[in-house]
C-alpha cells in the first residue's frame, strides 16, 4: 500500500510539474530584471515582445533615440486623447463634432501640447514648451482654422486665462524658500528687486517716447515685459545643477529663490499699475475713493493673502490623516477665489498678489510647526496640474493673436523697446553681483539667466485687453492690443533664446563639481540643519520619559 501510494504521489507530482511548466511562463533568459521587459509573463504574446527590454532603442537620430518605453508612452497618450474626446462628446454632444466651437478648442489644446513638448526634444536647442504652445495657437488662428474670439467671445477666454493664472501664483509661492534668504538676504533682495525695477522703468520710458503710449499704460507694459519666466529659468538652472555646474557656490538655490522673489515683486507692481489704469475713482463719492486705487488694492491683497495664509497654517490640523490633501485643496480653492471673486469688491489686479502671499505664508508656517514637513508633495502636485494647464493657457493666448493686423514698422519698434529693457536689466544684474563671491564668468551667466520670458507674459498681458473689452472702451482696447503684441514678441524671441543661451554658456561659464562633492555638500547641509535644532537636557528628558 505504501509503495502504491508513493508511486501515485510521484505521478501526481510529475503531472503538476508538467502543468506548471506548460502554463506558467518562466522569466525570459538573459534578463537581469524581468520587470523591465514589455510583457514577460503574458504567454499569448510572441516571444519577441515578451523578452524585449523597454530600455532598448528602436531608432536613433544623433544623440536622441526612441526606446520601447517611449513607444508605450506615445500609445498611452493616444488612448487618453481618444477617451477624453469620447467623454466630452458624451457630455457636450454636437459641440464636439468638427465645426463645433468646443471641437476647435479641443484641437487648440491638443496641438499646443503636442507641438510644445515635441520641440523640447530637438537636440542642442533646449526650446521651452511655452514657445511651441504659443506657436501652435498662432498657426491655428492665422491659418483661419479656428477663431476663438468669434466662437467664444471675450468672457470665456478671460475665465480660462484667470483659471490658469491661479495655479501660476500658487507655484510661485511654493518656490519661495527662506534658507537662501537667511544666508544671503542683502544679495538676494538686490538681485530680485533692482534689475527688474530698472527694466520696468526702461520699458516704460520706451513705451512713452517710442510707442507713443500714455504714461500709465507704458509702465503697465513695463511690468509685463519685465517678468522673467520662472518655468524656463528654473528648469535650465536645475538641469545644469544636476550635471554639477554651479553647485560649488549653490547657484541653483540662490537663483531659484531670486527668480521667485523677482516674480512676486513684478506681480505686485503689475497689480499697482493695473488698478491705476482701470481705476475710475473720480466718479465715486465713497471715502475710500480718495485713496489711490493702486495703493488700496495692494494693501487689500496683502491683508487678504496674509489672513488666509495664516488661517491655513492651523486648519486643518497637521496630525490629520489627510492633512496634505486638504491643505492643497484649501490653497487651490482660495487662489481661484482671489483671482475670480476679489475683483467684485473693488480689487482689480491684487488677487494674484494675494494668492502668492497666501501660499508662501502657509508653506512657511507648516515648516515651522513640523520639523519633518516636506513641501515636495505640494510642488509635485502643482507641477502636474501646471503640466496640463500650460497648453490651455498658452494655446488660447496664441489663438487670439492675428498677425494680419500687424504692421512691420510697429514690429521693429517692439523689438527696440524689448532690447533696450533687456540691456538695462542685464547691466544692473551685473552691477548687483559686484563685490560678491562670484567670478566675472558667473556674473555673466546670472545676467543671461535673467533673460527668458514666457509664462507670466502669456498670462498677464491679455488681462488688460479683456478688461478693456469689458468696459467697451475703443481707446483702451487699442492700447491693450499694443501691449499684447509687445508681450508676444518678447515670448517668441526671448523664451527659446534665453533657454538656449543658458544651456550653452552654463558649461562654459560655471565650475563643475563631481558627484562625490555634491553628496558631501548635501551631507554637510544636513549636519548644519541638525546642529541648529534645540537639544533637550537630560533632566528634562527624564521627566518626559518618567512623568511620575
Amino acid at each position: 500500500m505504501d509503495s502504491n501510494k508513493k508511486m501515485t504521489d510521484e505521478a501526481s507530482g510529475r503531472r503538476n510539474t508538467e502543468y506548471f511548466q506548460r502554463f506558467v511562463p518562466e522569466d525570459p533568459p538573459n534578463v537581469e530584471n524581468p520587470e523591465e521587459t514589455c510583457c514577460h509573463r503574458i504567454t499569448c504574446c510572441c516571444p519577441f515582445l515578451r523578452e524585449k527590454l523597454v530600455t532598448q532603442p528602436i531608432s536613433k537620430c544623433g544623440n536622441q533615440q526612441l526606446i520601447w518605453s517611449d513607444l508605450f508612452w506615445i500609445k498611452t497618450c493616444i488612448i487618453l486623447v481618444l477617451i477624453t474626446y469620447v467623454l466630452l462628446y458624451c457630455i457636450l454632444g454636437e459641440l464636439m463634432l468638427p465645426g463645433g466651437n468646443m471641437f476647435g478648442l479641443f484641437i487648440i489644446i491638443l496641438s499646443s501640447y503636442f507641438l510644445g513638448w515635441s520641440l523640447t526634444y530637438i537636440p542642442y536647442l533646449h526650446i521651452p514648451p511655452v514657445f511651441g504652445m504659443l506657436m501652435a495657437g498662432i498657426i491655428i488662428r492665422n491659418t483661419h482654422l479656428f477663431n476663438m474670439k468669434e466662437e467664444f467671445g471675450t468672457t470665456t477666454t478671460a475665465k480660462i486665462r484667470t483659471f490658469c493664472m491661479a495655479f501660476i501664483t500658487l507655484r510661485i509661492g511654493f518656490q519661495l524658500t527662506t534658507s537662501p534668504l537667511r544666508e544671503h538676504p542683502f544679495f538676494l533682495m538686490i538681485l530680485a528687486f533692482v534689475p527688474c525695477t530698472m527694466e520696468v522703468l526702461a520699458v516704460g520710458v520706451c513705451g512713452k517716447f517710442i510707442l507713443q503710449l500714455p504714461w500709465n499704460w507704458s509702465f503697465l507694459a513695463g511690468t509685463i515685459i519685465a517678468c522673467m519666466s520662472p518655468v524656463v529659468t528654473v528648469n535650465c538652472i536645475l538641469a545644469l545643477a544636476d550635471r554639477g555646474y554651479g553647485e560649488d557656490k549653490g547657484m541653483a538655490s540662490l537663483l531659484c529663490t531670486a527668480t521667485s522673489i523677482d516674480d512676486v515683486h513684478i506681480v505686485a507692481l503689475y497689480a499697482f499699475c493695473y488698478s491705476t489704469v482701470f481705476s475710475h475713482d473720480e466718479l465715486r463719492t465713497e471715502w475710500w475713493s480718495y485713496i489711490p486705487g493702486g495703493i488700496r488694492d495692494f494693501l487689500l491683497a496683502i491683508i487678504a493673502g496674509t489672513f488666509l495664509g495664516t488661517l491655513f497654517i492651523f486648519f486643518p490640523h497637521r496630525n490629520h490623516k489627510y492633512a496634505t490633501e486638504f491643505r492643497l485643496t484649501c490653497l487651490a480653492l482660495s487662489s481661484l477665489m482671489f483671482c475670480f471673486i476679489i475683483s467684485k469688491i473693488s480689487v482689480t489686479g491684487g488677487g494674484f498678489l494675494a494668492s502668492v502671499i497666501m501660499s508662501f505664508i502657509a508653506s512657511s508656517g507648516w515648516r515651522i510647526l513640523s520639523a519633518s514637513f516636506d513641501l515636495a508633495p505640494f510642488r509635485r502636485a502643482s507641477s502636474i496640474i501646471w503640466h496640463f494647464m500650460q497648453p490651455i493657457l498658452v494655446g488660447v493666448i496664441g489663438a487670439d493673436i492675428d498677425f494680419h493686423d500687424w504692421s512691420s514698422g510697429r514690429f521693429g519698434l517692439y523689438i527696440v523697446c524689448i532690447l533696450i529693457g533687456l540691456i538695462v536689466r542685464s547691466l544692473f544684474v551685473i552691477l548687483s553681483t559686484f563685490r560678491t563671491h562670484f567670478t566675472y564668468k558667473e556674473r555673466i551667466f546670472i545676467a543671461l539667466s535673467w533673460m527668458p520670458k514666457g509664462t507670466l507674459q502669456a498670462a498677464l498681458a491679455p488681462l488688460a485687453l479683456e478688461q478693456a473689452r469689458n468696459e467697451e472702451n475703443a481707446g483702451d482696447i487699442e492700447l491693450a492690443t499694443e501691449i499684447v503684441r509687445l508681450s508676444v514678441v518678447a515670448v517668441v524671441f526671448l523664451a527659446p533664446l534665453g533657454a538656449i543661451l543658458m544651456m550653452i554658456t552654463g558649461p562654459l561659464l560655471l565650475n563643475k563639481i563631481t558627484t562625490e562633492e555634491q553628496e558631501r555638500e548635501r551631507r554637510l547641509s544636513y549636519l548644519r540643519m541638525i546642529s541648529l535644532q534645540p537639544v533637550i537636557k537630560s533632566n528634562t528628558r527624564n521627566k518626559i520619559d518618567n512623568p511620575e
